[in-house]
């Protein structure tokens, strides 16, 4: 393979991007329809003993599969650039949110993380993922002539994703606090954020890091332990999850005969969700649904690469969005797998919630309607060329005769 060619490979085409965008979508769709089915497979057991309806948790995330496909069409037909001008009030409201569910909303399992309205419920946390990413490309496209500046470049950028993780991390949430920081600190420095700035704003968070630490530091071991092989109940659910997966061998055990699932797995619809495809569907089930994370990375970072000639911002918040679905896609395959500790990291458009599918929807929604408007764009600027006023009024019109 040339050069040419393997530069073909990286450097979008020259045709219109929204191609790429519909391939990423069409994996996210054939995501939640597969989300449909494994939900209900890993959860009908326990919804019927616990609440004596097989189905609940199935029509649960019905609703909210169904209430995704409605937000993703919506984001994909707005203007990312009307999406900017939200980006500093819906940015305070999240953070009203962070510290508002932190007194008022419902405990559970030692954390106050969520809003809850009857069967309904809210997690700010999910919110606060995608509004950081609006923000950094705003502000990053905005003050792009001075990140080098503490007052007007840095601290407008670390401030507000510094106190959403601090928020997070009060809930107690340190997964997603650490995944706030890392998706923050990769939007910063694609923008243009020194690397130097960036590492003294790490050094002044490290007494927040050391007092987690500190706090957490038995979790933490028995998290650790429990990925060399101890039987503690905090390595329980990863071994399980472990022990389904390699059940399932290459084809699986077929849709709803998983046994892991039984009382044995733990979280098995929300987090370990993928350990019940790799038990029910087998090695080439769950090959397909890592394939359908690489493919939207891969078209998303195609439509970021594509942007970015005419658009910053859009480039920044294309390439937020996808950085955000590709980490958190590779935390909770780290987890399942047991190849790191455990941080409660959904699996994306896959894991039973709302919360995080609406956000996810609406974030690739919003990476498509940047490719639809680039495209838009382009088509504007090449009929203008063409044009005979364009070429300086010699050019005949089309069909017209001497």
């Amino acid at each position: 393979m040339g050069r040419a060619d393997a530069a073909r490979w990286i450097v979008p085409p020259a045709g219109p991007l929204e191609g790429w965008a519909r391939a990423a979508v069409g994996a996210a769709l054939a995501l939640i329809a597969l989300s449909v089915l494994m939900v209900y497979s890993a959860s009908s057991v326990k919804a019927g003993l616990k609440f004596d309806d097989a189905e609940f948790f199935l029509r649960r995330q019905l609703v909210w599969a169904l209430l995704g496909a409605a937000t993703l069409w919506i984001c994909m037909r707005s203007d990312p650039e009307v999406l900017r001008r939200w980006a500093r009030p819906a940015g305070i409201a999240v953070l009203v949110l962070l510290a508002a569910v932190l007194v008022v909303g419902t405990e559970a399992n030692g954390a106050r993380r969520w809003f809850r309205m009857g069967p309904l419920s809210l997690q700010p946390s999910e919110i606060a993922k995608l509004a950081a990413v609006v923000w950094l490309a705003h502000h990053l496209d905005a003050a792009r002539d001075r990140l080098s500046d503490w007052k007007q470049g840095v601290l407008p950028a670390v401030a507000p994703v510094g106190i959403a993780a601090a928020l997070t991390i009060v809930e107690p949430d340190f997964g997603t606090a650490l995944f706030l920081f890392a998706v923050g600190a990769a939007v910063m420095l694609v923008g243009g954020v020194p690397v130097r700035r960036l590492a003294w704003c790490g050094l002044a968070a490290l007494p927040l890091l050391a007092w987690q630490v500190y706090e957490r530091w038995g979790v933490m071991m028995r998290r650790l332990q429990g990925m060399g092989g101890d039987a503690s109940p905090a390595s329980h659910q990863v071994w399980q999850s472990k022990v389904a997966m390699g059940s399932g061998g290459l084809m699986g055990v077929g849709v709803g005969a998983g046994k892991q699932k039984l009382f044995y797995l733990p979280e098995a619809h929300t987090d370990f969700i993928l350990g019940v495809i790799g038990e029910e569907l087998g090695f080439l089930g769950t090959m397909l649904v890592v394939a359908l994370f690489v493919v939207i990375v891969w078209c998303g970072l195609k439509v970021a690469m594509g942007v970015a000639d005419r658009s910053r911002y859009a480039f920044l918040l294309v390439f937020g969005v996808i950085f955000m679905i590709g980490l958190q896609a590779a935390g909770n395959v780290a987890v399942v797998t047991g190849s790191v500790p455990t941080k409660g990291i959904a699996l994306p458009f896959v894991s039973l919630g709302g919360s995080s599918l609406l956000v996810l929807c609406a974030a690739l929604g919003f990476v498509y309607a940047a490719a639809r408007r680039h495209d838009l764009a382009a088509a504007r600027a090449a009929g203008t060329a063409g044009r005979p006023e364009a070429a300086g009024g010699d050019a005949l019109p089309a069909g017209g005769a001497a």
